[in-house]
């Protein structure tokens, strides 16, 4: 009797050391072939302002074009005003330093004269200047 006990156990030892082994997933080798290749982009890409306080800027910059390509100058001039109002709120949490401030107010005056001008061609060309500058001072 004891050694039935004893054959009985080691039979459902064994069977249940089989199955741990059956059961478990089997590691396979990572493929030789299969390398992770690291790239630099040359030049980032244009300032898309998915988040922070730059979105509402970026945001207020493309109706100011929109605007001025519908032939809409009221609302153009309007979005321009509401621009330079959100710049000067966020001037201070810019950290972008002096003479990126001074090229951004000056680029705005410029946005602001080609719109009072009604000049398509200047207000999209003052639009493209600030999107790279709020490109570079996120970055």
């Amino acid at each position: 009797m004891r050694r039935r006990l004893m054959l009985a156990a080691l039979v459902l030892g064994l069977v249940l050391l089989a199955g741990r082994f059956l059961a478990t997933p089997r590691k396979s080798s990572p493929a030789p072939a299969r390398e992770i290749v690291f790239t630099r982009e040359a030049a980032p890409a244009p300032y898309s302002a998915a988040e922070g306080p730059a979105a509402e800027l970026q945001s207020l910059l493309d109706s100011v074009s929109q605007a001025a390509l519908a032939g809409d100058w009221q609302k153009a001039a309007r979005t321009v005003q509401d621009l330079q109002r959100r710049w000067e709120t966020l001037q201070p949490l810019s950290g972008g330093g002096l003479q990126m401030e001074e090229e951004i107010a000056s680029h705005l005056q410029a946005l602001q004269q080609a719109v009072w001008a009604r000049n398509q061609q200047a207000v999209l060309q003052a639009g493209g200047e600030l999107t790279k500058l709020l490109g570079r001072l996120k970055a």
